[in-house]
């Protein structure tokens, strides 16, 4: 007889992802083995839950896709997430799902969804017990034969004892199947970070003048103390609306056109950056492309405006 028994097999209905404390200081923890995130490459069955809990000092976003990606949040993403709040995502789709975060873009990681595991059950053989035979020799009758004036022969048959075979019962045999836990192969995540807004404006990562960007901020600006402190406050604020701005872009070829336009002075003064290689050269241009930019921006609007009004009262 054989009987059938359940076993449980490992699911994976709900998920918890938190960022790597820190992580949102500065870029760094993407070269190391835990990643940005904890865990960096999570596996969910399709219908689970995935929790997006800011366990961080600092505002995050969930966000799927890449930063060079042209439309990001196409599965899921959860907004700006203030310390101490959370997003749920439930999967609908088995795939590899990357995700990034907008405001620090170098914090990467990967969500694999998967079928959920067919349970096996365990078979148990059962060996029923046989019943003992018992094998009996019947005890005969004595014959005697008396023959006159010969003396009385006797024969007798001697009783043979009783043979008892026993048939000895064996253990029951079970066989359980270990279910094998699923390795979950963690990718290498991208190094990342760029300027959204450019990368819309010029249409790719690749663009001339957004690696200029990139250039200056990894030639220039993280290999020195001043240039790194600059650029942890500079993302605090940029990617807390250039992720809007950026899909204004996609949406309206005729914003794009002007966003490109008053991109193109800014990468004028850029670009003697490109010079500055020790802490002081740094700090020296920086402060003399900074005042470049907001004489362009800022002061010949309002010398401009000033003039108008001028020449109207006249």
């Amino acid at each position: 007889m054989i009987s059938i028994a359940p076993d449980a097999f490992a699911d994976h209905h709900e998920i918890t992802i938190t960022p790597i404390s820190g992580s949102g200081s500065g870029s760094g923890c993407e070269l190391t083995d835990k990643g940005c995130y904890n865990p960096s490459t999570a596996t969910v069955n399709v219908g689970g839950v995935v929790i997006f809990s800011n366990t961080d000092s600092v505002s995050h976003t969930f966000s799927s896709g890449v930063p060079s990606d042209d439309v990001i949040g196409t599965e899921f993403n959860s907004g700006m997430l203030a310390p101490g709040d959370s997003a749920e995502w439930i999967p609908q789709n088995i795939g590899e799902f990357s995700y990034f975060d907008m405001i620090h873009p170098w914090m990467q990681g990967t969500i694999i969804v998967q079928e959920a595991a067919a349970e096996e059950p365990v078979v148990v053989e059962e060996v029923v017990e046989e019943p003992v035979v018992v094998e009996e020799v019947v005890e005969e009758p004595v014959v005697v034969e008396e023959v006159v004036e010969e003396p009385v022969v006797v024969e007798e048959v001697v009783e043979e004892p009783v043979v008892v075979e026993e048939v000895v019962e064996e253990p029951v045999v079970v066989e359980e199947v270990v279910e094998e836990p699923v390795v979950a192969t963690q990718e290498s995540e991208e190094e990342g970070g760029g300027c959204l807004i450019a990368t819309a404006a010029y249409g790719s990562e690749l663009a001339p003048q957004v690696q200029l960007l990139r250039e200056i901020r990894d030639n220039q600006l993280m290999n020195t103390e001043s240039g790194s402190a600059f650029m942890s406050s500079f993302n605090e604020a940029y990617y807390s609306f250039s992720p809007y701005i950026a899909d204004m872009e996609r949406e309206s070829p005729i914003f794009k056109e002007i966003v490109k336009a008053g991109l193109t002075p800014m990468l004028s003064t850029l670009a003697i950056m490109e010079n500055a290689e020790s802490e002081s050269e740094v700090l020296g241009l920086g402060l003399s492309v900074i005042a470049l930019n907001l004489g362009m921006y800022i002061g010949l609007p309002a010398f401009g405006i000033i003039k108008v009004i001028q020449s109207r009262k006249n």
